[in-house]
């Protein structure tokens, strides 16, 4: 179909727009350009990072801001961490400037470096997890010189790369499967001879970092890890693997990678992963040196340098989507040098009607994520991605403690985040406008949850697949798949009474430890997640209690179990449970956690049922097992409190009680902490 003349105008102006850009550019603005399309979405100290070796801050400022006027590159302000800080990334003009610099095709240059809007769209909803490896990055390669000097002799960085979301395929044991990183790394150090004569070691690392406490999917990517490791690509440089550094949010998520490590190695029966974990500080993290962080070795806990693990690597050591990857220095001599006929071609009319640039970036992604609730035509990924903008780490954080504890209220959800409820009333009202969590009615009040979108919008930030969180639900009336739910939701709602009176034990909890001096209740977890599974012998055993938790008083800190009794067990039932406790705490399969024996907390509907517990323990865990439980009931835990004297203590014959009327923090101290 021949083109109209309108079409014949706008390609002739889109034309010489781009040659008078291409003409008008300096090197460090191709530099930045560059820079952008490799790595979209970074943050102007990010920059600084790529290209301060060639331009001072104010000129890596000037030319930013000179290239937004221009339209060769469009920034925005995320809600996500790192708050107030611009994420520029190249417009679609700006991706056609600089396929014509390089004397690409615009579609095949950004489809290599995934920086179409497609590419985009799956950066924006990682951005929580994404700013915080950059920021890792970032440390590692200021520091890398002073780090690995030797005998006061300091190496110098000659070149350095990293890859974001690095996904390799590979066969293992005739089966494709299919690694996954949120980053890998290669580091080339030059360092002097005996001789005098300088040569260059590479060294390579892996960064696995995701913000959800869920240990199955942590040893996952692990077993991944490992399968690639042993896979057949790897034999003829098997003894060259890069460490694997893991980055976690807090200390009990660094124990979940921990215990996913030992796990994945013991189920595969190999050697265990080379690499570090460390937990990150809880401040800035664009201002931490990662090279004196607190590393801890994954397969044995010690306390390790990240210097210890570095070994010189040879190329084919990595995963093969860093094998093209050039070293900084030589892509700055590919720009810092173009060609003649670069230059001559960029003022030259070709022969041939050039064809009209697509628009294969849409870019405007503050005004689109803005209005995301008004625009009915976006469609469901472009809103889940725009998302990765629009929430602000409130919102993620509610996002995934609903996913750690469905179904609770408004009340126990501001006292797990420690906030205000009006300020979680706004944020929650605002994740249901945009369709995130909906509300319940149940029989003990208003209860939230995920809907498919906020656990797509999860799933999309840890890279998972939708059916790592999510089971189709059954329409009871049509017997049909009506919409996906999370799992585990149905079993807890269907004992809505039972799922409200630990949430509110562990509510109260919180609350009580706040108004205490060096009092804090640490975590707590129910669920599959303080489920454990273990072998002994040719035989396996679980262990399901009600809620796992750690508290913390003054240095010293402590886990104990929980069990909510509904008045639902006879005594056969808590003889059963209580043999389950006994026989864990006699495989010591506790000990591959690396903490204390957990105490056992129970709570009976009424006395006569607290009085069937203690007989059912006294003869099927404490006489065996030795160990102490604390029993009380809903009636007083509800009047008193937590930590009032209500807690009455069963304890091995022949063992020294504690005294009547002590408090539970006073028993917690005295008999837990040896006091």
């Amino acid at each position: 179909m021949p083109e109209s003349a309108t079409g014949q105008r706008k390609r002739a102006t889109m034309t010489q727009a781009i040659s008078a850009q291409c003409a008008a550019l300096t090197e460090i603005d191709w530099r930045l350009l560059q820079w952008l399309l490799r790595y979209p979405l970074q943050r102007a100290d990010d920059l600084m990072v790529g290209v301060a070796r060639w331009a001072s801050r104010a000129t890596v400022y000037r030319h930013l801001q000179g290239l937004e006027v221009s339209g060769l590159v469009e920034s925005v302000v995320a809600a996500t961490p790192g708050t107030g800080k611009r994420l520029y990334h190249l417009s679609n003009f700006g991706l056609h400037v600089l396929a014509r610099h390089l004397e690409k095709p615009a579609g095949e240059l950004a489809a290599e470096w995934q920086a179409d809007e497609k590419g985009f769209m799956r950066l924006l909803p990682r951005l929580p997890v994404l700013l915080v490896l950059q920021d890792v990055v970032n440390g590692l390669i200021t520091g890398a010189a002073e780090a690995m000097s030797n005998q006061g002799r300091r190496p110098q960085l000659v070149r350095w790369t990293w890859q974001r979301d690095v996904v390799h395929r590979f066969q293992y044991r005739e089966h494709a499967v299919r690694m996954f990183v949120d980053g890998a790394m290669a580091l080339c150090i030059r360092t002097l001879q005996g001789d005098g004569s300088p040569a260059d070691w590479w060294y390579g690392l892996f960064l696995l970092c995701t913000e959800l406490d869920d240990v199955r999917l942590m040893r996952l990517r692990l077993e991944r890890l490992l399968c690639w490791r042993e896979s057949p690509e790897r034999w003829p440089i098997y003894q060259h693997m890069p460490p694997v550094l893991i980055l976690a949010r807090s200390t009990r998520q660094r124990d979940h990678w921990q215990r996913a490590a030992e796990a994945a190695a013991l189920k595969l029966r190999l050697d265990p992963l080379a690499g570090a974990v460390v937990s990150l500080p809880s401040s800035d993290c664009a201002r931490m040196n990662p090279w004196q962080l607190s590393w801890r070795t994954l397969s044995s806990d010690a306390s390790c340098r990240l210097q210890q693990l570095l070994r010189p690597l040879p190329c084919t050591a990595f995963p093969p989507p860093l094998w093209s990857e050039v070293g900084e220095d030589e892509a700055e001599e590919r720009v810092a040098q173009p060609s003649a006929t670069v230059s001559m071609t960029s003022h030259i009319v070709s022969s041939e009607r050039p064809a009209r640039p697509r628009r294969l970036i849409r870019g405007n992604l503050a005004k689109r994520a803005l209005h995301l609730t008004t625009q009915a035509e976006q469609g469901e990924q472009e809103v889940i991605a725009l998302l990765g903008l629009r929430l602000s780490t409130c919102h993620w954080n509610i996002l995934r403690l609903l996913l750690a504890h469905p179904l609770l209220s408004l009340h126990e959800v501001a006292a797990a985040l420690d906030c205000q409820p009006n300020s979680v009333r706004s944020a929650l009202s605002e994740l249901y406008q945009l369709a995130c969590i909906e509300s319940l009615s149940t029989e003990v009040g208003k209860r939230w949850h995920l809907r498919e979108r906020g656990l797509r919008l999860l799933a999309a930030s840890s890279h998972l697949h939708i059916r790592n969180l999510a089971v189709m639900s059954v329409d009871e009336a049509g017997g049909e798949p009506s919409d996906l739910r999370q799992r585990g939701e149905a079993w807890l709602l269907s004992h809505m009474q039972h799922t409200a009176g630990i949430y509110t034990f562990f509510t109260d909890l919180a609350q009580a430890a706040r108004q205490e001096s060096e009092r804090e209740l640490l975590w707590w977890e129910t669920g599959a997640a303080c489920e454990r599974r273990y072998q002994v012998g040719e035989h396996w055993h679980n262990l399901r209690p009600d809620a796992l938790a750690a508290y913390r008083v003054g240095p010293h800190q402590f886990h104990f179990w929980l069990e909510w009794d509904r008045g639902t067990m006879n005594a056969r039932d808590l003889a059963i449970k209580f043999a389950s406790y006994a026989h864990y705490l006699a495989s010591r399969e506790w000990a591959r956690e690396r903490s204390m024996v957990p105490r056992f907390v129970c709570v009976a509907p009424d006395i006569a049922q607290e009085r069937r517990m203690h007989r059912a323990a006294q003869a099927s865990c404490v006489a065996h097992s030795g160990l102490g439980i604390w029993t009380t009931t809903e009636v007083l835990l509800k009047e008193r409190g937590p930590l009032a004297p209500i807690w009455l203590q069963e304890v091995p014959r022949g063992s020294s009680p504690v005294q009547p009327g002590a408090t539970l923090r006073q028993q917690w101290n005295e008999v837990m902490l040896g006091k």
